[in-house]
This record gives C-alpha cells, sequence and structure tokens, in this order.
C-alpha cells in the first residue's frame, strides 16, 4: 500500500486518499521512514512486523504520558497528548515485547517517588522534632503527597481519582494483563470506567468519600493507558461498542504466529538497554518541561489542516457507508488520537533528536502529520476487527475452525456471489459470511470482488 500522497513543501500538493481496500492489518514500510530517529533505534529488536507495530503504537503512548506542559488546540479545546492503546492477542503472539515500554519512563517514576519520600521523611521529622518540643503541630504544613508516574491498575475509584490529584493531574495506566483492569472495573468500589472516558478528554471527574465525607476532585485530568491482553479479556474491559471506552482507543489485534523463533538471536546484546538510555533522555526532558512557566503549543498551519479535514472527511464518508453509525464515534475521535499523536512525535523530534532545550516555533514537523493519519488508518482497522466480533457470549475456537474451512475452501481470488455459496455449504449465516470477510485475510479488489491474503510474518521489515 502506498500512502496518501501530500507533499507539504509544494505549494500546488494535494491528498490523494488510499482505497480501504489496500489497508491490511499491518503498518506500511511508509510510516516507518519518517519517524523521530530516537524513536526508529527502539523497533530494532522486533522479530518480526507485528511486533515492530505494537512496540510503535506502545512507545508513543508511553511516551504521551511523559511531555507535561506540552498541548494544542483541536476543535476549540485545549488537549494534551496523552493517549489511550490496547494491544490483543492470543498467548505467544508476541506481545510480551511491550514489557520493555515500562523501561521508558522509570527514571521519570522512580526519580518522582524518591523525591517524594525524602520529602515525606523530612516531614515527619519536623513532625517529631515539635512533639519532642511540645510544640503546636499545627503550625506544620499538609503531608507532601506521595507522587509517581504509573498509576496501578488494581485500584479503587477514590484511590484512583485521589492518585491522579497528588500527581499534578497526570499519569500513565500501564498493564500488561487486562484483567486486572477489568476486575477492578466489575466490582462497585473500583469501576472508574466514567473516570476514564472523562480523562480522555480532560473532563473535569469529582467523588465524595462516604467515610470522612472528603470531596475530591482532579480538574483537568491528563492519563495515558496501555493494555494489553487476550481478545477474551478485552470483550470483558469493553464488552460492547456503545462502551464509550471503545472508541477512546487505539487497537492492534495480532495474529499467531506458528513458528518457533530464534530465542538466541540477541544473546550478545542488551535489548533493554536502548529503552533505558531513551527513558533517561525522557526524565531529562520531563523535568524541562516541569519547569516551563507556560507551556509549548504545537499547532497546524493552514495547508496542514486543509489536509487533515480532507483526509478524515473522505474516509468518514467510505466507513460510514460501510458499516453505519457505530463506526462515527471511533473515526472523529480518530482525529484527535492523530493530532496527539502528531504532537508526541513533534516533540521527541525537537526535543531529543534535536537535542534542544528551547521552546519551538509550534508549527508540527509535516512528516510527523502524516506519520500519525496514517497509524490512525490502521487502528481504525483494528476498531472494525473487533466491531465485527462484538457478540457476547461468541465460541471463538468454534468460529475459527469455520473460518478456517471457508478460507480453504474459496479460490484465490473470488467474488461475494462465490463467497456467499462456500458459506452456506457450510452452513454459515449471511451475517456471518460478511463478518468473515470483514476480520479474515481477504483483500477487497473492487466491489464485490477478494483475493485471499497469505502474509509471511517474519517477512523482511522493508518489504
Amino acid at each position: 500500500m502506498k500512502a496518501a500522497q501530500y507533499d507539504l513543501s509544494r505549494e500546488d500538493s494535494f491528498f490523494v486518499p488510499t482505497p480501504v481496500q489496500h489497508i491490511d492489518g499491518m503498518f506500511t514500510p511508509e510510516i516507518y521512514k519518517n519517524l523521530p530517529a530516537c524513536l526508529s533505534q527502539l523497533l530494532e529488536i522486533a522479530n518480526n512486523r507485528q511486533e515492530r507495530d505494537v512496540l510503535l503504537l506502545g512507545a508513543i503512548t508511553v511516551i504521551s504520558g511523559c511531555l507535561p506542559n506540552i498541548f494544542g488546540i483541536y476543535d476549540n479545546r485545549m488537549v494534551y497528548p496523552h493517549l489511550f492503546t490496547f494491544v490483543d492477542a492470543p498467548a505467544g503472539a508476541g506481545k510480551g515485547i511491550l514489557n520493555h515500554l515500562r523501561l521508558l519512563g522509570k527514571h521519570i517514576h522512580r526519580e518522582r517517588i524518591t523525591k517524594s519520600q525524602d520529602e515525606i521523611n523530612r516531614y515527619e521529622q519536623n513532625k517529631a522534632e515539635l512533639k519532642v518540643n511540645n510544640q503546636d503541630l499545627s503550625e506544620l504544613p499538609p503531608p507532601p503527597k506521595q507522587k509517581l508516574l504509573f498509576i496501578p491498575a488494581n485500584n479503587s475509584a477514590s484511590s484512583f481519582i485521589n492518585t491522579l490529584a497528588e500527581n499534578d493531574e497526570m499519569g500513565i495506566l500501564f498493564s500488561t494483563e487486562a484483567d486486572t483492569l477489568a476486575n477492578s472495573l466489575t466490582q462497585d468500589w473500583g469501576n472508574f470506567s466514567d473516570i476514564l472516558r472523562c480523562a480522555f478528554h480532560h473532563e473535569s471527574v469529582e467523588m465524595q468519600r462516604r467515610t470522612n465525607k472528603e470531596y475530591l476532585v482532579v480538574e483537568e485530568p491528563r492519563l495515558s493507558a496501555l493494555l494489553t491482553g487476550t481478545n477474551g479479556q478485552f470483550k470483558r474491559l469493553i464488552p460492547n461498542t456503545e462502551n464509550g471506552l471503545f472508541s477512546r482507543f487505539m487497537y492492534y489485534t495480532m495474529r499467531s504466529v506458528p513458528q518457533f523463533r530464534n530465542v538466541f538471536a540477541h544473546e550478545m546484546d542488551v535489548p533493554g538497554q536502548l529503552f533505558e538510555d531513551m527513558g533517561q533522555q525522557l526524565l531529562d526532558l520531563f523535568q524541562f518541561l516541569k519547569a516551563q512557566q507556560e507551556g509549548i503549543q504545537w499547532r497546524l498551519d493552514k495547508r496542514m489542516q486543509d489536509h487533515f479535514v480532507k483526509f478524515f472527511s473522505h474516509y468518514t464518508k467510505i466507513y460510514y457507508s460501510e458499516t453505519g453509525e457505530r463506526v462515527l464515534a471511533t473515526i472523529h475521535r480518530s482525529g484527535l488520537i492523530a493530532f496527539r499523536i502528531t504532537m508526541v512525535l513533534s516533540s521527541i523530534r525537537w526535543f531529543i533528536d534535536g537535542t534542544k532545550r528551547e521552546k519551538p516555533d509550534g508549527l508540527v514537523h509535516p512528516r510527523d502529520l502524516e506519520t500519525a493519519m496514517q497509524i490512525t488508518l490502521h487502528t481504525i482497522q483494528h476498531s472494525l476487527i473487533h466491531m465485527a466480533d462484538m457478540p457476547k457470549n461468541h465460541d471463538q475456537s468454534m468460529k475459527h475452525r469455520r473460518m478456517e474451512q471457508f478460507i480453504e475452501k474459496l479460490p484465490l481470488e473470488f467474488t461475494k456471489n462465490e463467497a456467499n455459496k462456500v458459506g452456506k455449504s457450510l452452513k454459515l449465516s449471511a451475517p456471518t459470511i460478511t463478518r468473515y470477510l470483514v476480520q479474515g485475510p481477504f483483500e477487497r479488489l473492487g466491489h464485490g470482488r477478494y483475493r485471499k491474503l497469505y502474509r509471511d510474518q517474519n517477512e523482511h521489515m522493508s518489504q
């Protein structure tokens, strides 16, 4: 697939959309050619295209939570770069590689904890001295807050709000087992699904504790979330598209790779060191940005804005005509997500690649805008896979066997009528056949025409 053609350096530049039938599950090579260098080097540890894709999505998401005082104006509202991502995969598909991403925020997390603990120790020491000298404890200031970066997923609603409030209203929800969060959200004391929905749009959240009547409020939450899990865990967390959480996430569905990898391929390397080094750079950047009295605003010029609107207007019409109203919330929020990704990419390009410690002029890099839009185009496709598979209590193993039979009986190229005949011979319903065509390994060649796709997950990265 070729990326949409748009050269912002040309006065006569124009938008040529990518046909949706050419958008498959994995990211195109063009996306990787235009990334900031500091981000590209992190992806070298990937063993195949799927792992590279989820590393990219996950890295952007974690970094989005490490950029205080970065903002932009979108739809007449101030927005921050924070992103929500969900990677679902069966066991053994390779999602474990995402554990490296915690290293990106490790130095910030430790620095905040250490600094907080030092302040708490000094506070307790002052308190002890006042007691020894029989002085009035009311002279003590409020106790210091325990600050951190990564917020535990196993949390109560009140504790979650309190943690955000104590951490400058920002943090990262990072969980490699989505069940941890799903379990919390199913409990009366832990159902903070509404808080997550509000936090995505930086909307105020508040709560009053019943025990001591304590009032908690977070005026402008800035939360990033990176969750991974199986498809079953995903369904527990987000059971249907009517759940407002669905359209707030970027998705990537990994497929099983029926191949034993060379587990000793990197025996002379230290893969985590790349992420450790990047984490140290992010700590330096975090401290620099926190020290800024005024925020740093990223913006699009008029040509970029026109391109952005044409891009999402085009695909809104295409997906609405094929899927209906249920896709609109996802498309609309994908525009906001693309803008946030652009802010993340341009920030690290300026501050880390460029090693600059002064404010930029605020104009995003055109490559970062194009990359962000292409990424969201693919994550929309993954959202459609989940939409097609949303009915509850669906027998996954039976569906897989029936789908494999369906694929096997089809010729390399076929029409919708031929697919219907094959499906009927297998006693599949018309909606099931349509769902298989949407989520299966097929390329749509045109109206009612398809081709089967066979991809080697470990094919060369540059292909």
